[in-house]
């Protein structure tokens, strides 16, 4: 019998994802890495002040990639270049 090549379950036709539980944790680390860059609030959710310095270091996590970025990147399933592209698009509208 051909196995189907959906992302359905075909009983409850719910969505079926078939990422790996690492590839979802890289990409909650990326997501709140992308979160904190575009976030310019002085405070933090935790009701912590963020400095100059650290709401930058954020935003150059994405705007200078280092090897970590592209490690999160590759962990993750995503193109590093497709990343920094759309942040940094994300960024320069900001300001």
């Amino acid at each position: 019998m051909a196995r189907s090549n959906n992302n359905y379950n075909n009983k409850t036709w719910e969505m079926v994802d078939r990422r790996t539980p690492e590839r979802k944790l890289w990409l909650a680390v990326l997501g709140a890495a992308a979160s904190d860059a575009v976030d310019d609030s002085w405070w933090t959710k935790d009701g912590l002040y963020r400095s100059h310095n650290k709401r930058s270091a954020d935003q150059e996590y994405f705007l200078t990639p280092n090897r970590s970025f592209f490690q999160v990147c590759y962990w993750a399933g995503l193109d590093p270049e497709y990343v920094q592209r759309k942040m940094r698009k994300k960024l320069c509208q900001e300001k």
